[in-house]
């Protein structure tokens, strides 16, 4: 039980990770990042700060949300607060302390590799966080309020989370920047792949287990 119990927490550490790296590798791409940071990007533009102090401002409204929404203390919710410090921090620390975002890439040749890493880090480090089965990061926290309040399947609601995600991202843009950000090829990708690439690692995991 204890052994079960090291691994689940050694895989959500892992997975949390990943997908930080995944984070900072679609803003080093700079062809669009995915649904998930695209308003945390266009955020950080705005208030001119970095893409992790605005992962965890956004992150913190959302479980504020959250609460509203369930209107009493739930632990689970709560403890999304501490993973928005910790994430946010992670992405800062891949972005900014190792200096992956000072890298200069130059052209699609550079660009289109790093924004596939990119998804591949962000199908991994979700369905290592899933199969851990402990926090959920407050985005998918709140859609799963949310498509508890609405009776909704969780699959439908977030899609039309992410959807909700790019145009809130494209007016906020427009409104205070003038100009579209953080929505390309990239973002497009990631919503038609990271999706697909968690249920192959799904498929793999299983029939593994079968065998």
């Amino acid at each position: 039980m204890k052994t079960k119990m090291l691994f689940r927490i050694i895989l959500y550490i892992i997975g949390l990770n990943i997908l930080a790296l995944g984070t900072t590798l679609f803003a080093c791409g700079k062809l669009g990042v995915s649904s998930l940071v695209s308003v945390p990007q266009t955020l950080s533009f705005i208030i001119h700060t970095t893409l992790g102090h605005a992962t965890t401002i956004f992150f913190i409204v959302l479980v504020l949300v959250q609460l509203i929404i369930v209107r009493k203390f739930e632990l689970k919710i709560v403890l999304q607060l501490v993973l928005a410090f910790v994430f946010g921090w992670l992405v800062d620390f891949y972005g900014l302390t190792v200096g992956l975002k000072r890298i200069p890439l130059d052209g699609y040749a550079e660009r289109i590799p790093v924004t596939i890493l990119a998804i591949l880090c962000t199908a991994l480090g979700i369905f290592m966080m899933v199969k851990a089965s402990f926090v959920l990061i407050p985005a998918d926290g709140f859609v799963n309020v949310i498509s508890d309040k609405l009776h909704m399947p969780f699959g439908q609601m977030k899609f039309c989370f992410d959807a909700s995600m790019i145009i809130i991202t494209i007016l906020l843009g427009l409104i205070f920047l003038h100009r579209i950000t953080s929505i390309g090829i990239g973002t497009i990708l990631a919503v038609l792949f990271v999706g697909q690439l968690i249920n192959l690692l799904n498929l793999i995991t299983n029939k593994i287990k079968k065998a």
